[in-house]
């Protein structure tokens, strides 16, 4: 048997370190894989500003000269643990189930962090909180969201054989739309703006958007700031970002609250789930991926909800119940029955409160890996 860990210098070899989570999931209902074009834009060095944050390399492993596994390492700057010591990230990690293929690409993204005189290291990770990250260790048998990663089962017992640990968890719901109170919900909703003033707004256009989508990404910065992993936004990241949402974000499903000051203090953003229509498409819009997509959006059981945030001076005080409201009637509306909540750190009890008012089951975690080396 051979083992080769090759650099990603080429747009060939790229396309291979793309293509290759598409190949090991082909077989896998449970798995959506992400489209191809943003995958690469994301890893390009002259398209995604994120890489003016950090340095990253790209590997990719070959068995017998067939691709058998990839990881990236990523050194992002100013990036520190708790004791301030610096520490570096991997993501973009995936393989077949052989222990000899995933350790030769971690001790290669090793070897390379170290040379930064860094020795802890964390993940998965992707560049900043808007990439997949965190590695599934329950739930391999639901159906995952379009925006989170999903491995299978034995990712984890590879972590562990490489001395891996529990950095910290996030945990992910499935809820019951059908079945919210809505009466507490309301009375909490219309108190909040009859006391304070607050309002939603509900968008008939893409111009309109521009209003308020900067304020959408100054809010998260703010207010994500100080959970674990996230790393502020910088304003060529935000504005990179600004105009990728404006073409893809359901105004149906944006809710935004604003101050009598017209100000905005909080916001969710949700998508029908594209999890079935990614894995019809296989990676690709073309010749028939944009039909899977574009049906997915019109008709949908499933709502994946993508981030929230409400600005921490107006928190408790009926802002997360309006957005709530919102999001509900229209998807009563839509004919949602159910509604994914994506990742949240298990310590995060500020978003998980929203779910009270729900029927909900706590169905998938996933894990922040740590080592030091």
């Amino acid at each position: 048997m051979n083992i080769e860990v090759r650099e990603v210098t080429s747009k060939s070899d790229l396309k291979k370190f793309v293509s290759f989570f598409t190949t090991l999931y082909a077989n896998c209902k449970y798995s959506p894989i992400p489209l191809h074009f943003d995958e690469l834009e994301t890893l390009s060095k002259e398209k995604n500003p994120a890489h003016k944050t950090c340095k990253a390399k790209f590997w990719i492993a070959l068995k017998d000269g067939k691709v058998a596994g990839r990881i990236s390492g990523i050194v992002k700057d100013n990036e520190v643990t708790e004791d301030n010591k610096p520490i570096g990230r991997f993501g973009w990690y995936d393989f077949i189930d052989d222990k000899e293929v995933s350790k030769a690409l971690m001790d290669t993204a090793l070897a390379w962090i170290k040379e930064f005189g860094i020795s802890t290291v964390h993940g998965p990770f992707g560049f900043t909180d808007l990439d997949r990250q965190g590695m599934l260790i329950e739930g391999f048998d639901r159906m995952g969201t379009f925006a989170a990663l999903y491995n299978y089962p034995y990712y984890v017992e590879h972590m562990e054989a490489m001395g891996f640990a529990k950095k910290i968890d996030w945990v992910e719901y499935e809820i019951d739309v059908e079945n919210l109170i809505v009466d507490r919900v309301e009375n909490i909703a219309n108190y909040a703006a009859k006391k304070y003033g607050f309002k939603l707004v509900e968008l008939t256009s893409r111009k309109q958007l521009k209003k308020y989508i900067y304020a959408v990404f100054a809010l998260l910065n703010k207010e994500y700031a100080h959970l674990y992993g996230f790393s502020q936004l910088t304003e060529e990241q935000i504005m990179h970002y600004v105009k990728m949402f404006i073409n893809l974000v359901k105004l149906d499903f944006l809710s935004l609250v604003v101050d009598k000051n017209d100000t905005l203090i909080g916001f969710g953003i949700a998508m029908p789930s594209f999890t079935k229509a990614s894995i019809k498409a296989k990676g690709k819009v073309l010749p028939f991926g944009w039909y899977y997509f574009l049906r997915a959006l019109k008709k949908n059981e499933t709502l994946d909800l993508y981030l929230v945030a409400v600005d921490s001076e107006y928190q408790k005080k009926g802002v997360n119940a309006l957005l709530i409201s919102y999001t509900a009637h229209k998807a009563k509306e839509f004919g949602i029955k159910r509604a994914e909540t994506n990742i949240e750190l298990e310590n995060n009890n500020s978003v998980q409160s929203m779910w009270q008012f729900f029927e909900r089951d706590q169905h998938k975690r996933r894990r922040c890996f740590i080592k030091e080396f």
